[in-house]
């Protein structure tokens, strides 16, 4: 206690005991002004006694300083001690002095602490601030700094700008490559896209991350109907350079394989290609002297990120440190699907050329120019649509860069595997028998040898015309001709690209001598395992590695290579 409240205690104390005479003793009058004297007096002792702090009191912060950090507005009325602060996205709270609560959206909402004015300064707990401005802060009190990502503030106006239509302030923030792209007047089509979703809620950061391309903010959109999850992408000079957009679906993705030793390999960020469609991808080293065989890695359909996530699994990252630990290098990267969506997405007949094999030749030529990997000892494997497409990727490969082809659950026929897809997933009870007849109507124009991608056909909804045409060919095609080796994985409980496929292959390539091939029956179409006959989409969600068999057969297949000088 200090010396004043001591001295007050004394006072209090002295006139209790004074007066503690028999009753009637005292005027009333006289009563009266000792009792209020006396109250005085105590809650004087209580106001000036130290208290310790709570958590959240020890965590104040000068509320202008982070709000206005974040892009916030923030008035003052000195009168009624009144803050009010309007954030980036729109939101409005109000608090005062000494009030335990603030207004925000016309909804009270605990503060976590007193609000306190110390020094001319709005003090509050950093949580609350967090909570109110939807965005992490901190504060250097030696420094006198607030730090909040302005990227991510970016983002929020971003959003907020998409919100209230006002497409003039959406423009201002793009990169002249994501402005040429996108017209003015795309971005009311957008908006009426996103209108099915229903009401877009207040975004909330799921992350922020720096690539070799972009730095990026991961923002999930709750939509009234579906969260969405928007990742934007911004450049080296803070302009949103493009923003891909998926359904948000909360899974815990499984950890690093068991037989991945971290300190037997490096991993290096890197890029691949160069603008107006960079990647950044990860080189996979062997720990130790190379050079060392490598292996690129090529991505399925749709727009995936270098590891190849797929809800809970990521094959990719499995298949390039359990490949390590058999000295083996790799290279994956970011699709262009997933890095430049929306840029790749104004392309008017975009085919898998743009889409993927572009991007695989010229991983293939940066692993070629690297000292440490053996320059003839590079292989191309492709996952699905990745293989695929791996025999035309072995055919553009001029400079013969390219020591031989891994297909991982390759489709040798596009139409024969939709149809036999669609036909597991209405057995398996996945989607409706209208989906299957809806797909078989779409195969059966594109087998019409009179379809036309400048001017398709009515009726036709499939996608893109020129994309789908030009995936008609068999892939079996292009290696009756190609002396290269090629080594086919295939999961028998796949349901996407099914066991037939697999079987095609080794019947249209039976004359072959140097093709492989190997089916594992309890692998699905990402290659962990699971119980059943068949796979199903839900499987996708529980957290699994590659087994380390797979592994093993490519480093074998790959280490069975005869030495070439």
């Amino acid at each position: 206690m200090s010396p004043r409240s001591q001295g007050l205690a004394l006072t209090a104390r002295t006139f209790l005991i004074a007066f503690q005479v028999r009753e009637g003793g005292v005027p009333v009058h006289l009563k009266r002004w000792i009792g209020r004297l006396v109250a005085a007096a105590l809650l004087a002792i209580i106001a000036l006694t130290p208290r310790a702090a709570t958590a959240a009191e020890s965590d104040l912060v000068p509320l202008r300083f982070l709000a206005e950090a974040a892009g916030a507005k923030v008035e003052w009325d000195g009168e009624t001690g009144t803050v009010t602060v309007v954030t980036v996205d729109g939101v409005t709270a109000t608090l005062r002095i000494s009030e335990t609560e603030a207004l925000v959206d016309g909804e009270r909402v605990p503060i976590g602490a007193e609000a306190r004015l110390v020094d001319g300064r709005t003090m509050v707990p950093r949580a609350f601030m967090e909570r109110l401005l939807g965005m992490p802060v901190t504060w250097d009190p030696e420094a006198q700094q607030a730090t909040v990502d302005p990227h991510v503030v970016k983002a929020f106006r971003l959003v907020s700008a998409l919100k209230r239509g006002d497409f003039d302030a959406v423009s201002g923030q793009l990169s002249p490559a994501l402005r040429e792209a996108i017209s003015e007047q795309t971005w009311p089509q957008i908006a009426q896209s996103l209108a099915p979703l229903g009401e877009l809620g207040r975004p909330q950061v799921l992350g922020t991350s720096a690539t070799a391309v972009h730095y990026n903010v991961d923002l999930l959109l709750p939509f009234t109907q579906a969260p969405m999850k928007l990742i934007v992408r911004f450049d080296k000079d803070g302009l949103v350079d493009d923003f891909h957009l998926n359904t948000y679906t909360p899974v815990q993705p499984a950890g690093d394989p068991p037989y991945a030793d971290p300190t037997a390999f490096i991993e290096e960020e890197v890029v691949v290609g160069e603008a107006p469609w960079a990647l950044p991808g990860t080189l996979t080293l062997p720990a130790g002297e190379g050079p060392f065989p490598a292996v690129v890695l090529v991505h399925g359909s749709g727009p995936h990120d270098r590891d190849e996530t797929i809800y809970a699994v990521k094959p990719f990252r499995d298949l390039a440190q359990g490949l390590a630990m058999h000295g083996i290098a790799t290279l994956r990267y970011d699709k262009r699907t997933f890095v430049h969506s929306q840029k790749f997405g104004a392309i008017p007949k975009f085919t898998v050329q743009e889409e993927s094999i572009e991007d695989a030749l010229a991983a293939v030529r940066l692993l070629a120019a690297d000292e440490r990997i053996a320059a003839n000892q590079i292989y191309v494997l492709g996952h699905s649509l990745g293989g695929l497409i791996l025999p035309r990727i072995l055919a553009q490969d001029k400079d013969g860069l390219i020591r031989g082809g891994i297909a991982l659950a390759a489709a040798n026929s596009v139409l024969d595997t939709l149809l036999a897809q669609n036909q597991i997933m209405v057995e398996t009870g996945q989607v409706p028998p209208q989906q299957l007849a809806f797909i078989k109507a779409q195969v059966e124009l594109l087998r019409d040898p009179a379809f036309d991608p400048e001017n398709p056909p009515e009726g036709y909804l499939l996608g893109t015309p020129h994309y789908w045409h030009d995936l008609v060919p068999r892939a079996s095609e292009l290696l009756k001709e190609e002396t290269r080796p090629v080594l086919f994985l295939q999961g028998g409980r796949d349901f996407q690209v099914p066991v037939s496929e697999f079987e095609s292959f080794q019947a249209d390539l039976a004359q072959r001598t140097n093709v492989t091939f190997q089916l594992f029956p309890k692998l699905n179409h990402l290659f962990t395992e699971g119980e059943g006959e068949m796979s199903t989409f839900a499987e996708y969600m529980v957290p699994a590695n590659v087994p380390e068999y797979v592994i093993k057969a490519i480093a074998d297949w790959i280490k069975s290579m005869p030495q070439e000088e």
